[in-house]
């Protein structure tokens, strides 16, 4: 079973590759731009996943010192 979900995993990011392949080929969009996208895309992701754990720290901290 974990064969077949790997399988299926890599299918899927690979069919995600070629779309994103073919649109910006069929577009004609510039690979600086779509560079410059992911590079805007994995940093507003960083800071969700900062903010994110960051809560989860006050959270339990909050938690903690209710319990004491």
């Amino acid at each position: 079973m974990a064969i077949k979900r790997r399988r299926s995993f890599i299918t899927s990011v690979l069919a995600c590759v070629a779309f994103i392949a073919a649109a910006i080929w069929s577009w004609d969009l510039p690979v600086a731009d779509v560079l410059s996208y992911l590079v805007l895309m994995l940093v507003f992701l960083a800071v969700i996943v900062a903010v994110a754990f960051g809560f989860g720290a006050l959270l339990n901290w909050l938690r903690n010192r209710r319990n004491k």
